[in-house]
């Protein structure tokens, strides 16, 4: 399969694209700066070929290799969504959905969204009720990295009974740096059903904020 740079011949010769084997080959490398400049390339001149090896790494027994990939994919931004949304709602394995998870984060960071991409909404959705602590704090990232695109989300998930879901959210909304997620502390402080705990953390984020804007 040729790629899209080879193909529309915006190079004056095939040389001077670099072929996915030796890509590969970088990619595995121990220096981490040879490695960030193979994925580089990847997204340049490989894009879909790269991300279809790479996606099988997100489900690999070996954790580097499952690391490796999560950032390699994130670096796709947008290109990925969709491929990394396929794998997570074709699986019900737990490592694999939650590397899924994580290279969203990194995807998120990336494209910084503004409005919710709908097969986010429905990742969200699909994992509010999973018993599982990893899914869940992967979730969690998600959100915070959403910033007051996942606030009500998080808000939902500091009222629930699953106390390191709660302190988990509230670390997430107090690392949001908006007046939203400022109001949202003043109000699950100020509940009187929000968990004794999670008030106390609660009530953390809103004094470090006070002070932080008395130091000014």
């Amino acid at each position: 399969m040729k790629n899209s740079q080879a193909s529309t011949g915006n190079k004056s010769s095939s040389e001077s694209i670099p072929s996915l084997e030796n890509l590969f080959l970088d990619y595995h490398h121990p220096n981490p700066n040879i490695n960030y400049k193979a994925y580089l390339d990847m997204v340049k001149f490989w894009p879909e070929e790269s991300m279809v090896r790479l996606i099988v790494d997100l489900g690999s027994q070996n954790v580097h290799l499952r690391r490796k990939a999560v950032k390699a994919l994130g670096a796709f931004g947008d290109k990925a969504l969709e491929p990394i949304l396929k794998v997570f709602f074709s699986t019900k394995k737990e490592e694999l959905r939650t590397s899924c998870l994580k290279t969203l984060v990194k995807i998120v960071a990336l494209e910084k969204y503004k409005v919710m991409p709908h097969g986010l909404s429905r990742v969200l959705n699909s994992c509010l009720n999973d018993p599982s602590p990893q899914i869940s704090l992967a979730m969690i990232s998600l959100l915070r990295q959403l910033g007051v695109l996942g606030l009500p989300l998080l808000i939902r998930q500091v009222k629930s009974k699953d106390l390191l879901k709660a302190k988990a959210s509230v670390t997430a909304i107090g690392e949001i740096e908006h007046p939203s997620a400022r109001e949202c502390l003043n109000q699950l402080y100020e509940d009187k059903e929000t968990d004794i705990l999670i008030r106390e953390s609660v009530r953390f984020y809103i004094e470090n904020s006070i002070n932080e804007i008395t130091a000014i």
